[in-house]
């Protein structure tokens, strides 16, 4: 019976350390899997990160490309922008020198020199060809209407390099450059003939495809507006090229005149109805100009309104009263002394600026 007891005991004793070794078999199998499972969890989780992160750094850099192509788009467009600001500052500038050689000349500000004899030591060939020729300052005349007789010369002894941003490498102006003499030859003979030196007194630059008269005897380009400068006209009419470019024939009217509207200042012309009168009649002035659009070259011509009617040099001034043209260009003089009145006219705008060139001057004879 005792060793019946003890076999049960036994048995029992095995039983439990069986079930007790499946127990930490399975414990541990459990956790094995729980390791591993945990393991696939961060792996996931770690690939999530990865993924995400390379997404976001895919973002970033797909931001990043959109923001070069941006910035590159908006550089080009800088770029563009200037090119064609600049296209269109050169136009400015080639428009402003064609008007430039078509009808300048500039200024300087010196004292009138004192009148010489005609140069005759310049060498010219060729047919001689005589003009009148006037000069006209901002507010004096440099030369009166005159005749001058010129061939041509070599005129790289009368001009001196360029101050525009549009000058070109020149070949000169020699003699061979020409056929028959010019606008340039002339008035470099009526300013020398009349005592202005070049370099002092005048100012003809070499800009390589036109000769540009920068200063006459105190004037000079923007001396009161970035559009004051020198113009010429040939019998009253604006030609579109420069002065080398313009030939001259025999009894052609040359006018030189500073404008300090440029384009917009207006040329005068003075008309009356007799030259001969006597004290106390009347006599009527007439006051017209012209100008010349810079685009299409128009000419526009209008009566010249508020104009002071100057004689001798001086404002005309008869009773106290001075002499203002009316809205058609008109004014009524009755002088009141005998004598020869030299009439002219001079207009100040609403500015302090000049903005008529003075008419060829009438003279009056009273008795």
């Amino acid at each position: 019976m005792k060793n019946k007891k003890n076999i049960i005991i036994a048995c029992i004793a095995i039983l439990v350390m069986f079930i007790g070794w499946l127990f930490l078999k399975n414990y541990r199998m459990n956790k094995q899997t729980a390791i591993s499972s945990t393991r696939v969890v961060e792996s996931n989780t770690n690939n999530n990160d990865t993924k995400l992160d390379k997404d976001k750094n895919g973002d970033k850099v797909q931001d990043k490309k959109k923001e070069e192509e941006k910035k590159k788009e908006e550089a080009k467009k800088k770029e563009e922008d200037k090119k064609k600001e600049e296209a269109k500052k050169k136009e400015e500038e080639k428009k402003k020198e064609e008007a430039k050689k078509q009808n300048k000349t500039t200024p300087n500000t010196s004292s009138k020199p004192t009148t010489s004899g005609v140069n005759s030591g310049n060498g010219e060939v060729g047919n001689k060809v005589t003009v009148n020729i006037r000069i006209e300052g901002y507010d004096r005349t440099f030369v009166p209407r005159t005749q001058v007789t010129t061939g041509i010369f070599n005129l790289n002894k009368y001009s001196g390099p360029a101050a525009g941003s549009s000058a070109t490498p020149s070949k000169g102006w020699g003699i061979d450059k020409f056929k028959e003499p010019t606008n340039a030859h002339a008035v470099v003979k009526a300013l020398e003939n009349h005592g202005f030196k070049h370099g002092k007194d005048y100012d003809l630059q070499d800009y390589g495809w036109s000769l540009y008269v920068a200063m006459i005897g105190g004037n000079r380009e923007f001396d009161h507006r970035s559009t004051s400068g020198w113009m010429y006209r040939v019998d009253n009419v604006l030609p579109n090229v420069g002065c080398q470019g313009r030939p001259i024939k025999n009894g052609d009217e040359i006018l030189w005149y500073f404008g300090a509207y440029g384009f917009d200042t207006l040329v005068t012309e003075m008309n009356v109805n007799t030259t001969n009168t006597k004290v106390g009649q009347p006599v009527t002035v007439k006051l017209n100009g012209v100008k010349n659009d810079i685009n299409t070259w128009k000419e526009f011509r209008e009566p010249v309104k508020g104009a002071t009617i100057y004689a001798n040099n001086s404002p005309l001034t008869i009773g106290g009263n001075k002499f203002i043209t009316d809205a058609n260009g008109n004014v009524t003089i009755k002088f009141d002394k005998a004598g020869n009145y030299k009439l002219s006219a001079e207009r100040i705008n609403n500015k302090g600026l000049k903005d008529i060139v003075r008419p060829q001057p009438v003279t009056i004879s009273v008795k």
